[in-house]
């Protein structure tokens, strides 16, 4: 059975459908599966991916009739909007009949040279990685959006950790359009694939912190990296979409995270002893 799986969303999204691909080739009695995303390079060095096809229109590509089944189903379009205790991989289990697993996303080593991506300051010392805003566009750096944590706040927990660990670096991984907290590296792509240089990086950093965002799932491929995410659960928790063996700080806020820095801090200051 040569089927072709269709994974639409954000980036951190189909990273964390990956943890299903094992199962969907035991399912399939193959070994290696095809899948369709607007992300298909982030499926090119999976040893269990044939082939990643780029997102098509299905009615003008007759490629695709090599296909026994096109299969697709969308979470966010199912009653995974109304069961609020699912986790997102167990909507996706249930639909293609398959066991449910635990959250285990899995990139094979990604070769993405140094022209792909840079870093806006050379970064000699140790450092640990950040990413505090994303998951949808902004019509300029000052609109929040709820998933971010609020900007002062960023500062303040920044000024901690670089007052307890003074030789730590702080990179910053975030879009152009965001904004830059004070004393951060931005890391950037320079090609839509280049983000995939932020592994390497997350695998030599001392620790990360972030939102639910796609920093989040890219840590949760460097299993025995300590991160530290907070979430705005008034948007979503990480029982729906996070992972159990990272450390998750929630508040419940109609705006944007508003954690306070100390709460934070100590959460990470004890977990690092």
């Amino acid at each position: 059975m040569k089927n072709l799986y269709v994974v639409m969303g954000g980036l951190g999204k189909a990273l964390l459908w990956t943890s299903l691909i094992p199962s969907l080739c035991e399912k399939d009695e193959v070994e290696k599966i095809s899948v369709m995303s607007p992300w298909p390079w982030l499926f090119e060095k999976h040893n269990q991916i044939e082939s990643h096809e780029p997102l098509l229109d299905f009615r003008y590509f007759p490629q695709l009739e090599k296909y026994d089944k096109i299969i697709y189903h969308e979470p966010y379009l199912s009653d995974y909007l109304k069961e609020k205790d699912q986790h997102m991989l167990d909507n996706w289990a249930d639909a293609y009949g398959i066991e449910r697993v635990s959250p285990s996303p899995r990139l094979d080593p990604p070769v993405v040279g140094d022209d792909c991506f840079e870093l806006s300051e050379r970064c000699d010392k140790p450092y640990y990685v950040i990413q505090f805003t994303g998951g949808m566009m902004r019509e300029g750096m000052h609109q929040l959006c709820p998933r971010d944590y609020r900007p002062d706040l960023v500062e303040k927990l920044n000024a901690k950790i670089k007052s307890k660990f003074p030789n730590l670096s702080c990179v910053c991984f975030r879009h152009e359009y965001e904004p830059k907290p004070s004393g951060t590296i931005t890391f950037k792509s320079k090609i839509e694939s280049g983000v995939l240089g932020i592994l390497p990086l997350i695998v030599k950093s001392e620790f990360v912190v972030c939102i639910d965002s796609a920093l989040m799932h890219f840590a949760a491929c460097v299993k025995d990296k300590p991160t530290f995410v907070l979430w705005n659960t008034n948007q979503t928790t990480p029982s729906r979409i996070g992972y159990d063996f990272q450390e998750n700080i929630l508040c419940d806020t109609e705006l944007c995270i508003d954690t306070s820095a100390d709460e934070v801090f100590d959460i990470i200051e004890l977990a690092l002893k």
